[in-house]
């Protein structure tokens, strides 16, 4: 198994994979320095790009907080 590091300082990456219509979204976080990037089918992509991307998925459930 191989541990992926971080460009910034060289610390261990945690990687998260989602799938959000269709598209492969992947961010990484450096738990040393706090870096994070996001990654959309291999490419980088900002934040603002990801919010975009979740924010127009349709929603797959709807549920009650009221109960």
């Amino acid at each position: 198994m191989s541990t992926s590091r971080c460009e910034t300082c060289g610390g261990d990456l945690v990687e998260i994979e989602l799938t959000v219509d269709g598209s492969d979204l992947v961010m990484r976080s450096c738990s040393t320095c706090d870096t994070r990037t996001w990654r959309r089918d291999g490419e980088a992509v900002d934040l603002d790009g990801v919010i975009a991307d979740i924010s127009s998925a349709p929603t797959r459930y709807k549920r009650s907080i009221s109960n």
